[in-house]
């Protein structure tokens, strides 16, 4: 039954593209292994510059999944 108060069709949402979906799973991979490994050198002692290149990675990794989200919304 139609919606009786709603006088616009709903928006379509177009689907992720092949290439979309291998790039978030990589981010998302990619976030984990860094926080993972930042971990590590921080338990283990290693070296500042270590754990820095850790965590920027990681840090990268979240800005571009930001992104990646914000304009995943505005292309639907």
């Amino acid at each position: 039954m139609p919606d009786p108060y709603r006088d616009q069709p709903a928006p379509r949402r177009r689907p992720l593209s092949f290439g979309r979906l291998v790039l978030r799973a990589v981010l998302w991979c990619l976030l984990v292994l860094a926080a993972a490994a930042n971990m590590v050198a921080s338990l283990s002692g290693m070296s500042t510059l270590v754990r820095l290149a850790f965590g920027m990675t990681g840090v990268a990794c979240v800005v571009l999944l930001v992104i990646d989200s914000i304009r995943a919304r505005r292309h639907r």
